[in-house]
C-alpha cells in the first residue's frame, strides 16, 4: 500500500431530466500494509465496569464480550505490531463458517426446545457448553491458516480483521444464517452509550442479572453481550463522545407474536439503555420501538436532512420504513394486540403482551420505568 492520499471527484446528472449537480471531493487516505497481534483472555466480571472504562485505551483493536450468567469477560488483546514479525495468523470465525444443512436444521429444533423451557436449567448447561467449545478453538483464529497453536496469534490486517469463509459453502453446507433453511433465526439489539455513562449501565446490568441470573443463559449461548468501542466523530450522524456500542443477539421464534419466558430481560435492558441512559440504537439493528424519537438525539440532524434532501430529493434511497425511522413519515411504533412480543411497541396494556396464556405487562425489576413481557401474574 501506499500512504498517498487519493482525489476522487465525480460530477454526473441525478437523472435524465436533472441538471448536472457537483458532488464534493472525497479525500481516501490509504496507509502501508500491517499486521496484527491478538489473544483472548477470560477473568471475572466482577469489575467490567471499571474496566469498560479503560480498555479500549489500551489495544487499539480492543473489545470485550460480557458473558452475564457465567459472571465472565472475554477481553481481545488486540493490537497493532510490525509487518516483520512473524506469523500468517487467520480469523475464520466459527459461526461464519459452512455447517452441515442438516446439523443447522437440528441445533434450531433442540434450541426451541432449550427456549420454551421455563427453568432454563438445561438451557444453561448448553450455553455452557457453547461457550466451552468457542474457547478451546480459540474463537476460529489460526497460527497459520489451519491449525490453531496458542496466542497471540499474528497476522497480516486484512486475513484477521474480517472472516466469511461460508461464501464458499459446498455442497449440503448452508451458512447458519440461511433463509432458505430452517436454521438459527436471531433477533439482535444494538446501542451505543456514552463512554462516560458506559459504567454505570454495566452497573445496572449487573443488577438485574443478579435478580434473574438463569434469564441471561440465552445471551451467554450467543457468546455474550459484546462491548466494542466507537470514537466521537463530527458527521452529521455520528457520535459526539466517545462511546461503548452494546451488541445483543438472541433466540427469535419463527412463530409471529410467541411468548418467550426470558424477553422481559431483553425488554428491560434496552429501555433501560435507550431512557435512563440516552443511547443511541444502532441503526441497522433493533425493532420498532428502538427507533421512536432516535433522530431527536442527533444535534446535526438538520444538517443530515439538509444534506439528504440535496442530493436524494427523489427519494430514491428512502422507504416507508426509513422514513418512519427517522420520523419524516410518522412514527415506527404500532399499538395492537401483542406488539409488544414482537418489539412494535413498548406495552402499556396487558394486550400488548398475550395475557389469555398468562403474560402479562408488567414493570422492570432494576429500572421500574421499564414496561416488560412476563409470566409474573402479579406486581
Amino acid at each position: 500500500g501506499s500512504s498517498a492520499p487519493t482525489i476522487l471527484t465525480s460530477t454526473r446528472p441525478r437523472s435524465p431530466s436533472a441538471s448536472l449537480v457537483s458532488f464534493p471531493r472525497v479525500t481516501l487516505a490509504l496507509q502501508p500494509m500491517f499486521k496484527r497481534s491478538v489473544t483472548f483472555v477470560t477473568c471475572n466480571d466482577s469489575d467490567l465496569a471499571e474496566q469498560a472504562a479503560k480498555w479500549g485505551k489500551l489495544h487499539e483493536f480492543a473489545d470485550m464480550a460480557w458473558l452475564p450468567e457465567q459472571r465472565k469477560v472475554i477481553y481481545r488483546k488486540d493490537d497493532r505490531v510490525a509487518i516483520t514479525s512473524a506469523g500468517d495468523g487467520l480469523n475464520d470465525y466459527l459461526p461464519f463458517r459452512p455447517n452441515p444443512t442438516a446439523a443447522l436444521i437440528t441445533a434450531r429444533v433442540t434450541e426451541e426446545l432449550l427456549e420454551k423451557n421455563i427453568n432454563a436449567v438445561a438451557r444453561c448447561k448448553a450455553a455452557n457448553a457453547t461457550v466451552s467449545l468457542f474457547e478451546t478453538a480459540a474463537y476460529g483464529f489460526t497460527n497459520n491458516g489451519s491449525v490453531f497453536t496458542g496466542y497471540p496469534v499474528v497476522g497480516f490486517q486484512h486475513r484477521m480483521q474480517a472472516s466469511g469463509s461460508c461464501v464458499d459453502s459446498p455442497g449440503n453446507t448452508s451458512c447458519s444464517w440461511d433463509p432458505r433453511t430452517r436454521g438459527i433465526l436471531l433477533g439482535n439489539n444494538g446501542y451505543s452509550i456514552t463512554l462516560s455513562r458506559a459504567s454505570a449501565f454495566i452497573a445496572d446490568m449487573q443488577q438485574l442479572r443478579d435478580r434473574k441470573p438463569l434469564a441471561f443463559c440465552g445471551i451467554d449461548a450467543k457468546l455474550g453481550i459484546l462491548l466494542r468501542y466507537v470514537k466521537a466523530s463530527s458527521a452529521y450522524l455520528g457520535k459526539e463522545e466517545d462511546s461503548i456500542d452494546f451488541d445483543i443477539t438472541y433466540y427469535r421464534s419463527f412463530t409471529k407474536g410467541e411468548p418467550n419466558p426470558h424477553s422481559d430481560v431483553l425488554d428491560e435492558l434496552q429501555q433501560m439503555a435507550l431512557r435512563k441512559y440516552g443511547a443511541m440504537p444502532h441503526w441497522g439493528k433493533n425493532r420498532d420501538f428502538a427507533f421512536e424519537g432516535a433522530i431527536d438525539k442527533y444535534p446535526k440532524a438538520s444538517k443530515f436532512f439538509e444534506v439528504k434532501g440535496r442530493y436524494d430529493s427523489d427519494g430514491i434511497f428512502s422507504s416507508e420504513w426509513s422514513d418512519q425511522v427517522l420520523g419524516i413519515n410518522g412514527s415506527p411504533v404500532i399499538v395492537e394486540k401483542r406488539c409488544a412480543i414482537e418489539g412494535l411497541c413498548v406495552c402499556s396494556d396487558d394486550s400488548h403482551c398475550a395475557p389469555e396464556e398468562g403474560y402479562y405487562c408488567r414493570p422492570g425489576k432494576v429500572y421500574t420505568e421499564a414496561r416488560v413481557c412476563s409470566f409474573e401474574s402479579a406486581i
